[in-house]
């Protein structure tokens, strides 16, 4: 009889164990995977936000670096600019976050950088997987655009003063000048 016991107790554990796992997995095979656009902090970062069908969702952004031309890594397509002065702020290399929907079609994306800056950006959804928002960090504007074409998500994000929005032929989409 003690035996019995265990031996249920052990079997629901693993059910509800393998429940947990079949959830997550269903989750991520019915998740919708689109580019997004972002400037945080007058740095355009781009990637991809993966939407869940239980109505939130992630962000994973970093700054596309210039790739080289016929895979030479010595040899890039254009080369650096040289900074006209030096950067007091640590440089912004990712940002990840994370999507909940606050109401039908709007939504809040908490995101964090890599170098300390943070923002809560409103969305508003124009679509199932398409939407743009905006917030702030402690030091400057956020934007962000997901499941849009580089043209349409130029229309969207907010461009620091002086520079430009450029659409390139690469995989990125998007350059700023």
């Amino acid at each position: 009889m003690k035996h019995s016991r265990t031996l249920t107790t052990l079997c629901m554990l693993g059910l509800l164990s393998a429940c947990a796992d079949i959830n997550d997995t269903g989750l991520a095979a019915l998740a919708t995977r689109v580019t997004a656009y972002a400037i945080v902090n007058e740095q355009l970062v781009q990637g991809e936000m993966t939407l869940y069908t239980d109505r939130t969702g992630t962000v994973a952004l970093r700054v596309d670096v210039a790739k080289p031309a016929n895979d030479n890594p010595f040899d890039f397509m254009s080369p650096a600019k040289p900074l006209a002065s030096p950067v007091e702020r640590p440089i912004l290399n990712s940002c990840l976050g994370r999507f909940r929907y606050t109401a039908t079609t709007y939504g809040v994306i908490d995101l964090r950088c890599n170098e300390g800056s943070t923002a809560e950006i409103r969305m508003a959804l124009i679509g199932e997987t398409r939407g743009y928002g905006y917030g702030q960090t402690a030091t400057g504007q956020a934007s962000l655009t997901f499941g849009m074409a580089p043209t349409e998500a130029r229309a969207h994000l907010s461009v620091p003063p002086g520079k430009q929005l450029w659409e390139t032929n690469s995989a990125s989409g998007l350059e700023m000048r």
